[in-house]
């Protein structure tokens, strides 16, 4: 685990003083509110190059955390075809700041549907991305039918995506309460 990034999800209003407060050395920042569809946003209304001179001038690693709607493994085109845009202009906004990654959430499918098709959808969906930064998929805590909650889960989801280049986005709160067994999670994982 030579690669391992301790930070924390900062307020977008000045996360550059939040970073120097806490004294990380990464953090984490939405660029739009995360439960909108709407275009994305800099945080703290700079501009990109603003805010990538202000994570350098605080010698800050910047990672976006894509929006909490973004649902690519669903079976339903009214909310997969959307979310694979977001994922994209969520892609593209992390670019223009100078991200180091893209962090998002599995998704989930419903109790109707085949597991196997979210993960086929994730598959299509990395397949299709134009990705100007790592994308880092991360396990969640909840949902019966999430793409990323359980180990037998995440590893159909990293056999679907691991050949696109994907990371993974250890959220230890996430895997936790996702019934994840602690102790030795970091190397199971």
């Amino acid at each position: 685990m030579t690669n391992l990034v301790v930070g924390a999800h900062v307020s977008g209003d000045n996360p550059f003083e939040a970073a120097k407060a806490l004294g990380l050395a990464a953090i984490q920042v939405f660029v739009a509110d995360p439960q909108s569809w709407k275009s994305p946003v800099i945080p703290g209304g700079l501009t990109p190059e603003q805010f990538r001179a202000g994570a350098a001038d605080a010698g800050v690693d910047v990672f976006v955390h894509a929006r909490y709607v973004i649902n690519v493994a669903t079976t339903n085109n009214k909310v997969r075809i959307p979310s694979r845009k977001m994922l994209q202009a969520d892609m593209d906004a992390a670019a223009s700041i100078g991200a180091k990654g893209l962090i998002v959430h599995g998704g989930h499918v419903t109790a109707d549907d085949d597991p196997m098709v979210g993960f086929a959808n994730w598959r299509k969906a990395v397949e299709q991305l134009d990705m100007k930064v790592p994308l880092l998929l991360e396990n969640t805590a909840g949902g019966n039918h999430a793409m990323a909650r359980r180990l037998d889960a995440i590893k159909h989801l990293w056999d679907a995506v691991s050949d696109s280049g994907a990371g993974f986005c250890l959220d230890t709160c996430h895997a936790h309460a996702g019934g994840i067994p602690m102790g030795d999670v970091a190397e199971t994982i």
